[in-house]
Formats: structure tokens, sequence, C-alpha cells
């Protein structure tokens, strides 16, 4: 390591190496590979070094090479909060207050920032301000590749196709800022995405896009189609590296889902053998994306575990499903995710008041209550929480008997 005493050159190369090592782990990443995550982790304390001796000298590009490294091992281990403070650490240096637009002479790096910032917003599930962030990325990002959409494919070189690929990659964040708030314009921010992945045969760009029109189609309103949604993610599937384990489990995970709501659409006069085979499907895909998400992907094992303890309670094995939603908790508790563990844990006692379990679930429920009200933006939920926890104290009024 190298420290302010260090002559100036040497200072550069470590930066300008840190900063390389970022920008090569990303692209690795981004290929499938989770590898670089041990690397990443014992190059952290080198990386923050990096990053605060290139503020310190006016050395931007290699700030958002050190960044985006950190980003990936931020992401993938679930440290949203060690991510957001880097980012609000940074932010003076790239965006000017006045405008929310780039400081001058930092143009190139302002819409990587504004992306990260978009991001955070979405964790915290602050809509509006995810949109308007992503929006105004897509706007600058367009300008850049104006030139670029005018040639022929055969005539564009790199640079100018990845031009292409990060406005894809915006547009595709945008769609599921849509997507999660409820709008089907998703479709069309997705479809293009799409689009321009294909356009510069970018495979692995192209399966993300698949997977999330996937999501759009099973989860919106208006547009939901299971057939459709499945379709789309056995093409993101066919798309995946084969090395690319978070992207084939997070396939594998979204077939589970489907299986499930297959299930949950069944009346009471359907065949019971279709019902047990889609609750079949669904723990089958659930167990197979949880054997191949890599161990510290902790973010995506937390839904997972939570999404198989609704199937083992659905086909009535209680306990399974209990220690299924505690492991979820586990993991959303150690990425301090209090909204994910009190989502988990409201879903618990809904399910334990449906089994009868009122006690049970009243605990559940009051632990989710003190969850939510330690979140931001969560005031719906404490709301369906307190209705919930009426619900169960009814439940056990009739239930209980006389003293």
């Amino acid at each position: 390591q190298f420290y302010g005493d260090t002559p100036i050159a040497a200072t550069r190369a470590f930066v300008e190496a840190m900063g390389q090592l970022g920008e090569h782990c990303v692209r690795q990443y981004v290929a499938g590979s989770g590898d670089v995550i041990g690397l990443l982790a014992e190059e952290e304390g080198n990386l923050l070094q990096a990053c605060g001796l290139a503020r310190s000298n006016g050395w931007w590009r290699s700030v958002i090479g050190t960044m985006q490294g950190l980003r990936v091992l931020y992401s993938h281990t679930g440290r949203l909060v060690a991510w957001s403070r880097l980012v609000a650490e940074v932010l003076p240096d790239f965006v000017d207050p006045a405008t929310d637009g780039p400081v001058r002479g930092r143009e190139e790096e302002w819409p990587l920032v504004t992306e990260y910032r978009a991001r955070i917003a979405r964790d915290a599930r602050r809509w509006g301000e995810a949109e308007r962030l992503q929006i105004a990325s897509i706007r600058w990002n367009r300008r850049r590749a104006a030139a670029v959409l005018a040639k022929q494919p055969q005539d564009r070189d790199g640079p100018e196709n990845n031009a292409l690929r990060i406005l894809a990659g915006a547009l595709h964040d945008l769609s599921q800022v849509q997507r999660e708030q409820g709008s089907a314009a998703c479709l069309e921010s997705s479809r293009e995405a799409l689009s321009l992945a294909e356009a510069i045969g970018d495979s692995q760009l192209a399966g993300i896009c698949a997977f999330t029109l996937g999501q759009a189609h099973e989860s919106l309103e208006g547009i939901r189609d299971l057939a459709l949604a499945e379709a789309w993610y056995r093409r993101s599937l066919e798309l995946c590296a084969k090395e690319d384990r978070m992207g084939r489990a997070a396939c594998l995970a979204q077939l589970g889902s489907v299986a499930f709501e297959r299930f949950r659409k069944l009346g009471p006069t359907d065949p019971p053998t279709e019902s047990l085979s889609h609750l079949s499907n669904a723990k089958r895909d659930y167990l197979q994306a949880l054997e191949t998400f890599p161990a510290e992907a902790v973010r995506e094992l937390a839904t997972v575990h939570a999404q198989l303890g609704n199937v083992y309670m659905a086909a009535g094995h209680v306990d399974v499903a209990l220690r299924c939603y505690t492991e979820s908790i586990r993991y959303s508790e150690a990425m301090d995710d209090c909204f994910g563990a009190g989502r988990t844990r409201h879903n618990a006692a809904v399910t334990l008041a449906r089994a009868g379990r009122f006690a049970d679930a009243r605990d559940w429920a009051r632990a989710a209550l003190r969850d939510f009200e330690a979140c931001e933006n969560a005031g719906q939920e404490i709301v369906d929480t307190l209705k919930l926890l009426e619900r169960i104290e009814s439940g056990l009024r009739v239930t209980s008997p006389p003293s």
C-alpha cells in the first residue's frame, strides 16, 4: 500500500491499478463469474484506500473504477448500508447540488453515479426519486448513443457498442422501477433494452432483459400471463452462461414462483393431482435455486428461503415452513434489512393464522411490526400488520376456551 508521503507517481500507479481491478471485476461478474467476490473481499481495504487517494488528487476515472468493484462486492453480499454511505461521500465530487447535473468537467462519470443513486433510492422504496434519477440517466445516455444508433452494426467499434450497452442497462433499470410501481410501461423499457442488447450481441444482458419481462408478466395486473412469464424465464436461463450461478439461480427461483402461482390459482374443483404437481415443481425449482446461489448471495438466499417456506406451508408442513422463514430472516438481519425481515415475519403470521395457530401468529406479527417501525417508507406495511393483529386477536377470542 502507498500513503500520503509516497511519491506521487507511485501513489498514482497504486490508484490506477485498483481502479483497473474494480472495472475488471465488474466485467467478470456481469459475465457470470462469481469468483471475483473473494478477490474483491480481499482487496476491499485497498479499494477504499485507493478511492480516497483518487478523490484527494482529482483522479476521477479511478474513483469510479474503485467504486465499481466495491459496488459489486457490497451488492452481492447485501452490505447496502456501507454502499449507501460510500455513494453519499463521493456525491459532491460529481453532482452539482444546484442542478442535480454533473459538476463541470466530470460529465463522463456523472451517469454512473446517478445510476448508483437511483438503485439506492429503489432499495429504499423511494420510487419517485428512483424513477426521476433513472430517466435523467437515460436522457444523458441517449444523447451519447444517438450517433452510434445511426450507424450500421458492422460499422460500430467496441466503445460505441459499449455506449449502447450502457443505455440498455439504464433502460432495464428503469423497467424495474416501473414494475415495482405497477406500471405496464416497464414492458416498453424492457423491450427496448432487449433490442439494444441483441443488436450488440450481448447475450448476458439480453438474458437479464428477458428475466425482467418474465417478472412483468408474472406480477403485473392487466398483463399477467404465467405462460409468457415462464417462457421469458426459460429464455433467460438459456442465455445465461453455464458459469453464471447468480443468473441461473435467479431463473430457477422465478420458475418456482410461477409454479407456486399456478398452484394458488387452482380452485376446489381442480384435481388434487394438479395441485400436488405444481407444489412439487415449485419445491424442486426453489431447492435447485438454493443449491445454485453462491453462499455469499445473502439477499437472494433470504428471498428464496421465504418463498420455499410458503410452499411448505401450503403443503401443510408448518414447522418445516417456519424453519425456512427463520433462515430467511437470519439472512435479512445479516444485511440489516429490517424491511425484508418484517415482510417474512408478516407472511409467516398470515399463514399461521390461516392454519389456526393464532398465538404463534400473534408473536410473528408483533415481531414484524417492530421491524417495519424501524424502516423508512414502511407506513403501509405498518397499517397492514396492525390490521392483521386485529384479525389474529379476533381469532384468539373465538378459539380460546372461556376462563
